[in-house]
């Protein structure tokens, strides 16, 4: 045994899950003085740390690791010449605000990365991982994280750079490779993602049992594209042709709040299994599908359905009810788009959004949109307008809601919140009556599939994503897919915070012609039903 002096303690720390079990996962340790002074940092291997010959003080631990909630130990070794701390930690329950100042540790700032990106801040998760090349350049799980944190805003260009940089360093780093298997699959390239994610498993072995899921999915696109060119030459295949409709059944959709009976089951099956939309081949320019990325949700975590949708429908009639019109400045940015991807041309408007909410008969709510820039009527890059974006809350409206299949996926954290995560799709038995395009005189109504964020605790509609559940052929529309993000806006005036629009993102194909639409709204005003001030109507732009 190695001799110490009596000024000074051994510290052995060990990590317990909720299950009493030694934490496997990495965490981060920081030990503080009394005074607050940072003293020593460390990272554990297999739920321990062990820290010789540190000076006869009192200490406070503090711990983090991702997926838990931060816990904090105080230490007092005085009098001892080896000391055991057990720490119990609890799983995490919601998004961190508050996080330690980057340290001098690659692993540190490693894991303080991993930490942040469970708790849904990728921005900060960056910063720390970023940190980390700083200190070890050929940090290859820093580098990999990197590429899934820009993955995560759709950067697929920018995340491979950082994926050949770590195969070229480790080629046997299994995580590379299912990154790579999700970059190929969101790129349509269905036969290297299989590839990717079967070398990710033999690397991983165990390690990589995650992957098993990423693995599924990519066979499943490989089978649907494979079915779709077989029955191209083989259209009179009946068998095969139930097959892909098999291929694309889900299962346990509901449609409202009330028990279904078999022939509305039947409606709701048959509403939830119609074609994908042909997105174009090439979809790195495109977020993924709904349908193609569906993200975690905590297991165990059982979600009812129908109270989500009574709650949060409550939550919009209240809205509506309150509300007659609110005005706001939008800001937008109209990127042209070409083949590749890359931007080609940047537009950007500021304009006064005015928008009008009335029940114009029992069951039927009308909303009126208008833009303009100043005195004139607001132009449209592009030729097109964006509009509607307010009315995607209004799926989970009582009038509309039974008009989607829905499925409560579970307990998520989304933007640094916990959220009940639920999918939507449009019923081809009901009317679509939230989303079309007007080219002309004429409305093309668009059907829709999506996945909402639900705040759990106050049942607001934090977030929102869509994409086409098919093409609409007849005015040459391919693609668009659409995220929203909303929050509350306090009116002084009225004492009330409205969760409304914050930021948009829009991305469409129609002709041939790629765009990218970014939106943000500020200055909110709110007139109310009973308000005496009166606004003027800015002219609209069909």
């Amino acid at each position: 045994m190695a001799s110490q002096s009596n000024s000074s303690v051994d510290l052995d720390i060990y990590l317990r899950g909720p299950d009493g079990a030694s934490l496997a996962d990495t965490a981060a340790l920081t030990l503080f003085t009394a005074a607050g002074q940072l003293y020593k940092q460390g990272v554990t291997k297999k739920g321990h740390l062990r820290w010789d010959e540190v000076a006869q003080a009192k200490y406070e631990i503090q711990v983090l690791a991702p997926g838990f909630e931060r816990a904090v130990q105080p230490v007092d070794p005085s009098g001892a010449g080896a000391l055991r701390v057990d720490v119990q930690l609890r799983p995490q329950t919601g998004g961190e605000r508050a996080y330690p100042p980057p340290a001098s540790d690659a692993e540190v700032n490693y894991v303080f990365g991993l930490y942040a990106s469970r708790s849904g801040d990728w921005e900060q998760a960056k910063s720390y991982w970023a940190r980390t090349l700083e200190l070890l350049p050929d940090h290859v799980s820093a580098m990999v994280s990197m590429s899934e944190a820009l993955l995560h805003e759709n950067k697929a260009l920018e995340a491979m750079e950082y994926l050949v940089r770590a195969e070229k360093i480790d080629p046997a780093y299994w995580r590379t490779q299912a990154v790579l298997a999700e970059i190929a699959l969101r790129a349509g390239s269905t036969a290297e993602a299989v590839l990717h994610a079967e070398r990710a498993m033999e690397l991983g072995h165990e390690e990589a049992a995650s992957a098993a899921p990423l693995l599924a999915r990519a066979l499943a696109a490989r089978a649907d594209e494979v079915l779709r060119t077989y029955l191209k030459d083989h259209p009179e295949d009946v068998a095969a042709r139930k097959q892909l409709e098999d291929l694309h059944a889900p299962s346990e959709v509901r449609t409202s709040s009330e028990q279904p009976k078999a022939d509305s089951r039947e409606k709701s099956s048959a509403a939830a299994s119609a074609k994908p939309a042909p997105r174009p081949g090439d979809t790195l320019w495109l977020p993924p599908d709904v349908d193609e990325n569906v993200p975690p949700v905590e297991p165990g975590a059982a979600c009812n359905l129908e109270e989500v949708l009574e709650r949060a429908g409550k939550r919009i009639q209240e809205f509506v009810g309150n509300v007659d019109r609110f005005t706001a400045t939008e800001f937008l940015q109209h990127e042209t788009l070409a083949r590749s991807g890359n931007v080609t041309a940047t537009q950007k408007r500021k304009y006064d959004y005015v928008v009008s909410i009335t029940e114009v008969r029992p069951g039927v709510l009308d909303l009126q949109e208008y833009e303009s820039s100043g005195s004139t009527p607001a132009d449209a890059p592009g030729g097109m307008t964006t509009r509607g974006l307010p009315a995607l809350v209004l799926i989970f409206h009582p009038y509309y809601s039974g008009t989607f299949a829905m499925k409560c996926e579970g307990l998520a954290t989304w933007n640094g919140k916990r959220t009940w995560q639920v999918y939507f799709r449009q019923r081809e038995d009901q009317p679509n009556k939230i989303r079309a395009y007007r080219i002309g005189l004429e409305n093309y109504p668009v059907a829709l599939k999506g996945r909402a964020w639900i705040v759990a605790d106050s049942y607001q509609i934090l977030g929102v994503q869509t994409d086409l559940i098919a093409g609409v052929p007849d005015i040459r529309l391919t693609a668009e897919h659409t995220a929203i993000q909303y929050g509350p806006v306090h009116f002084a005036s009225r004492g009330v915070d409205m969760w409304l629009p914050q930021t948009a993102e829009v991305y469409s194909e129609r002709k041939g012609k790629r765009i990218h639409r970014r939106l943000s709204f500020t200055n909110y005003l709110l007139f109310a039903v009973d308000e005496k001030q009166q606004i003027a109507t800015p002219n609209s732009n069909p």
